[in-house]
């Protein structure tokens, strides 16, 4: 059901706009949707029917959604700047697309960010050692009450409910 009610959902510029990402990287959009599946699918083992709210598994599944996605796309390519340059830019328009409050939308980008950063910085990794290191690093998830408490924590995760 919820799948259908995206679909319904979708504008034709919404439609118009992931095509495009398709036609642009064929190869990467692949790579993205499957990412984006086993990230879905270790967040609700992690976090059962907890990680859809702005909490620390709403963190956890950011911040592995961009890993996996640079981590599938690293199958196709070696230069990581244009691994993560595609992995932002999807992960910004996911942002746009599914549209959320100001301040949840601030702690989305911003948690993708570090799940960029803990990529790049960690790219020897695979699949199953991320999981451990993403939920290490959620031990020292912040909560935010505000968008200007974002800029304090650059190099953690951050989340809005407990």
């Amino acid at each position: 059901m919820f799948v259908w009610d995206v679909i319904k959902g979708v504008r034709f510029k919404q439609l118009k706009s992931v095509l495009l990402f398709f036609f642009k990287h064929p190869v990467f959009m692949i790579s993205t949707v499957i990412a984006t599946f086993n990230a879905v699918r270790v967040s609700q083992k992690e976090f059962p029917n907890t990680h859809g709210f702005h909490n620390k598994g709403n963190a956890f599944r950011h911040a592995l959604w961009n890993i996996f996605i640079a981590k599938e796309c690293s199958r196709f390519s070696k230069n990581n700047y244009e691994i993560i340059l595609w992995t932002k830019e999807f992960t910004d328009w996911h942002e746009d697309f599914a549209p959320n409050e100001e301040l949840a939308k601030t702690m989305d980008l911003h948690n993708n960010y570090i799940g960029r950063e803990m990529f790049l910085n960690t790219t020897h990794k695979d699949y199953k050692q991320w999981i451990p290191f993403v939920k290490k690093q959620l031990q020292q998830a912040v909560l935010i009450v505000s968008i200007k408490d974002v800029v304090n924590y650059p190099t953690q995760l951050v989340y809005l409910e407990s």
